[in-house]
C-alpha cells in the first residue's frame, strides 16, 4: 500500500463516521489531517501528558518514583481501574500509580498523581509544547465539575505531538522518555488501534499506544514501529450513536497504517 492509498483509504473511513471525529496521522512520507485541531472530550488521553508531567518533575527532582502514597477511602473512585477495590492499607509508588494510570486507565491512580504534579503544571506542559486544545479542567470522575460545565479536552493533533515528544523530544531525558514509552507500550486494552492486526507484534512491530473512552466516545492514540518505520496515530471519534461503531472504526484505521508500515 502507498502513500497516496493510505490517505484515500484512511478518509474514506473516517467519513463513515457517526459523530465527531479528530484524527491525525504522521509518518515519513506526511500528515493525513482530518479535523485535527477540533477540541473533543479527551475522555483517557488526557493521561498522557499527565504521564509527561510526572516524569518531568521526577527528572527535576521535585517527584520521586519510588515516593509511596496511601490512596484514602475518599480518594477512590469509580470508573476504570482496580485500586478503589483493593485494601484501605495499600501504599503504592509513583511509578506504581503512573503505572496503572496508563496501563489499564484506573481513575484513582490518576487522581493521586494529578494531586502531586497539579493540574496547572499539566496545562503549562501543554501551553510549552504549542498543544492549545488540550485542557486539565478537573479530576477523573468529578461529576460536579462536570456539572459546572468543566471538562478535560485534547484534540488528534495535540495528542501526536505529545506521543512524539515522548519519542523524540527534549523536555524529557533519554531515561524518562524510555519509561515513558515503554509504559505505552504495554497498554493493556486493544480493542482498537490493534485489533484487526493479526498475529499480534513482536519485536519489529510494536504499538505504544493510550485509550480513551465515554458513553459516546471512543478514542485511541499511538506510535507503531515496524520493520524500522514509524507512525504516530491518533483517531478520537465522539457523539457517536454507539461506542461500537467508533471502535470498529479506530480498529479499521489502525489496520490501514499497519499494513501501510509492513509493505
Amino acid at each position: 500500500m502507498g502513500w497516496q492509498r493510505l490517505r484515500e483509504d484512511v478518509e474514506r473511513m473516517v467519513s463513515k463516521v457517526d459523530g465527531k471525529v479528530s484524527v491525525a496521522i504522521e509518518t515519513d512520507k506526511g500528515h493525513i489531517l482530518i479535523n485535527a485541531n477540533d477540541p473533543l472530550p479527551s475522555a483517557s488521553l488526557i493521561k498522557v501528558p499527565i504521564m509527561i508531567e510526572a516524569y518531568r518533575q521526577v527528572q527535576e527532582g521535585k517527584l520521586n518514583l519510588a515516593s509511596k502514597y496511601s490512596l484514602l477511602p475518599e480518594d477512590r473512585v469509580g470508573g476504570m481501574g482496580i485500586v478503589s477495590h483493593l485494601s484501605p492499607e495499600l501504599r503504592l509508588t509513583l511509578k506504581d500509580l503512573i503505572s496503572l494510570m496508563i496501563i489499564i486507565s484506573d481513575n484513582t491512580a490518576t487522581n493521586a498523581v494529578i494531586r502531586n504534579v497539579g493540574i496547572h503544571t499539566v496545562n503549562q506542559l501543554a501551553t510549552d509544547l504549542n498543544c492549545g486544545q488540550t485542557v486539565l479542567a478537573r479530576m477523573m470522575m468529578d461529576h460536579e465539575a462536570v456539572k459546572l460545565g468543566k471538562d478535560n479536552i485534547t484534540s488528534a493533533n495535540d495528542i501526536v505531538r505529545f506521543l512524539k515528544e515522548i519519542v523524540e523530544g527534549s523536555i524529557l531525558n533519554e531515561e524518562n522518555k524510555k519509561a515513558a514509552y515503554n509504559t505505552l507500550l504495554n497498554q493493556q486494552f486493544n480493542t482498537k488501534l490493534p485489533a484487526l492486526i493479526t498475529g499480534g507484534f513482536s519485536l519489529n512491530a510494536t504499538l505504544a499506544h493510550k485509550t480513551g473512552e465515554l458513553p459516546g466516545t471512543e478514542h485511541d492514540a499511538g506510535v507503531f514501529h515496524i520493520n524500522g518505520k514509524h507512525a504516530y496515530v491518533a483517531v478520537l471519534t465522539t457523539e457517536l450513536s454507539d461506542n461500537t461503531s467508533g471502535q470498529r472504526i479506530i480498529a479499521q484505521v489502525g489496520k490501514l497504517v499497519f499494513d501501510y508500515l509492513s509493505a
